[in-house]
């Protein structure tokens, strides 16, 4: 490098670090953990230290938002998103359209402010385009106050100071492609890869052929194009690069800005939205509307009726075709157009019930993360909020539904009148659901958390009497029982059933009882290792001592999960040296003979 180069480089280093350094008395920086789940083969949770810890690029931002508000100049630290998800694996599963152009990214911010991507903004761009950042530091003007008020007073500058006094969020998502800064959300708490799942049927042998197409979803009024000489036109010029068939030359289109569309359809401009844009051979891509509204080259981005001066008319791909022509491949470019839906991806807030295995953390599903990344609060028992605080973050618990179950409620409370523990209990019940219910119409979503699968056995029966069962999704658990299965280490379906119950249900049927004794099927006795005593004698009235019997402790749990291997008669002699008198299962057949 040449000395006067030298002299250049150590001056605008001075003068960036003068800025900079001025800002450093920063105002208080919030920080939060965040997840990144949904499509995904590896769910994470990252914090802004482990984010510290990839390659990283610097972005600088000049803030300025659709209302044409000033929000600050800021240097990033950033990690590029397509990093993040390239870690967590995104994986589409059992679809007859394997490409990833399909798919939303959707981030949510500690605020509850949701936005949205498209897949291929994030992939078919430079990387650094779409970041996360980690660190964010301000650069404020050098000039001093005082200079600045031989100009104009501070009802011009201080509004612009102000924003470097508000406290800052991390992480944070930057779009540099963004014109307007609506997008650039602090204090990301998650990021969900949406798989719509399109009812669009794929068909590669149907003629590439349309002569309109609707558009139709979120919008005002659906829209019918079959001609586009009412809308505003332009001309673009694009390097048609295909993924697979490479370079294929440059090429000039003309036609209508798919904003325009959109505009003419009512389609708003919520950055929550997105659009399919949809073939009849079942060929499609999304795009966001934070890249059509927000982005210079999203306002190039177009529905052309014709290349190179000819009409796509008559020629393979259809009267229409969408081209996204600052892309680095084509495969967004979408031929014989005949449908665009716009969908909002914002949604509507429920309640989850959602269960997280038998024991061990590393038992619950990948659905249940992703559910627990998109709640907002919580219903949970304490001992769940213990084990999983990993995956719940510093989320709110609104109270223990354990602790309302009535039998658990009378033993909490030896001392009252059994009537009255009820009614009691009923109150604690109604002011339970209306914290779930206000949260809900404060636009929270809610999750249940249950231990096993909620729709065994679970605990979240008695908040399904409160609520429409349109109110409530569950996201299965692994049951006790699947576990307790891998203690035993064999087939117990072998003589062809297994019959799941309860004491209870033993005790009021009998004849099911009298059925499956008879058939030599296998029986799997939930919450009966109290009941043990008085169970044996019912048990024995159709079953020989002879019976095989199989009682499996602490299923799920690592370190306790053990099995005791017996036989009817001598069951209740096995079972005393044992301490645990409620978290077990007790299997009866002759399939456990192991023979």
């Amino acid at each position: 490098m040449q000395r006067p180069a030298l002299l250049l480089y150590a001056m605008v280093a001075c003068l960036l670090a003068c800025s900079t350094a001025s800002a450093m008395d920063h105002a208080p920086v919030l920080q939060h953990a965040m997840t990144i789940t949904g499509e995904v083969k590896n769910p994470l949770k990252l914090t802004v230290e482990d984010l510290a810890r990839f390659q990283s690029v610097e972005i600088q931002l000049n803030e300025v938002s659709r209302d044409r508000q000033f929000h600050g100049v800021y240097l990033h630290q950033a990690v590029p998103l397509r990093t993040l998800l390239d870690m967590a694996e995104i994986v589409k599963q059992d679809q007859p359209f394997e490409k990833e152009i399909d798919l939303a990214i959707r981030v949510t911010g500690a605020s509850g402010k949701q936005v949205v991507l498209s897949w291929g903004e994030i992939y078919y761009s430079n990387a650094a385009e779409v970041a996360i950042a980690f660190a964010a530091t301000p650069v404020k003007p050098m000039m001093t106050e005082a200079r600045c008020q031989k100009c104009h007073g501070p009802e011009i500058y201080q509004t612009s100071l102000e924003q470097y006094a508000r406290p800052g969020q991390l992480p944070k998502l930057l779009i540099r492609s963004d014109f307007y800064t609506d997008r650039c959300l602090e204090g990301v708490t998650r990021i969900e890869v949406i798989d719509l799942h399109p009812a669009i049927k794929v068909d590669r042998k149907v003629k590439l052929q349309s002569d309109e197409l609707v558009i139709s979803g979120a919008v005002e009024k659906e829209l019918k194009v079959c001609c586009l000489k009412k809308y505003p036109q332009i001309e673009v010029r694009k390097k048609v690069v295909g993924v697979h068939m490479g370079y294929h030359g440059l090429h000039n289109y003309v036609g209508t800005p798919l904003v325009k569309l959109l505009e003419a359809a009512g389609a708003g401009d919520d950055l929550t939205k997105a659009l399919l844009i949809s073939a009849p051979d079942g060929y499609r891509a999304l795009f966001s509307f934070g890249e059509l509204q927000l982005a210079d080259k999203g306002q190039r981005i177009i529905l052309a009726k014709s290349v190179d001066g000819k009409l796509l008319k008559g020629q393979r791909g259809g009267k229409f075709r969408i081209i996204v022509p600052d892309e680095l491949v084509d495969d967004r470019d979408v031929l014989a157009v005949d449908r665009i839906e716009v969908i909002d991806l914002k949604p509507q807030p429920k309640i989850s019930v959602i269960g997280v295995g038998p024991g061990d953390t590393d038992l619950i599903t990948l659905e249940a993360i992703g559910a627990l990344a998109r709640a907002d609060v919580l219903v949970a028992p304490a001992d769940i909020v213990k084990r999983f605080a990993p995956y719940l973050g510093d989320k709110p618990n609104l109270f223990d539904p354990l602790l309302l179950i009535k039998h658990m409620f009378r033993k909490a409370h030896p001392d009252m009148d059994p009537t009255e523990a009820e009614k009691v209990c009923n109150v604690e019940r109604t002011a339970g659901v209306a914290k779930i219910r206000q949260a809900l119409d404060e636009g929270k979503n809610v999750a249940f958390l249950d231990w096993g699968d909620p729709q065994i056995f679970g605990s979240s029966r008695w908040i399904r009497e409160y609520l429409d069962e349109a109110e409530i999704e569950t996201v299965a658990g692994l049951s006790s029982f699947n576990a307790a299965n891998a203690v035993i280490n064999r087939d117990v379906s072998a003589n062809g059933a297994i019959v799941l119950t309860a004491p209870k249900g033993l005790r009021h049927n009998r004849a099911l009882l009298e059925a499956v004794a008879k058939n030599g099927e296998t029986l799997a006795i939930f919450m009966g290792i109290h009941d043990l005593p008085q169970l044996v004698p019912l048990l024995q009235r159709h079953y020989a001592d002879a019976t095989p019997v199989r009682l499996v402790y602490d299923a799920g749990i690592r370190s306790r999960e053990h099995q005791l291997a017996t036989t009817l008669g001598g069951v209740l002699t096995a079972a005393q040296g044992e301490t645990e008198r409620f978290l077990g299962l007790i299997y009866i057949g002759p399939c456990l003979a192991g023979e």
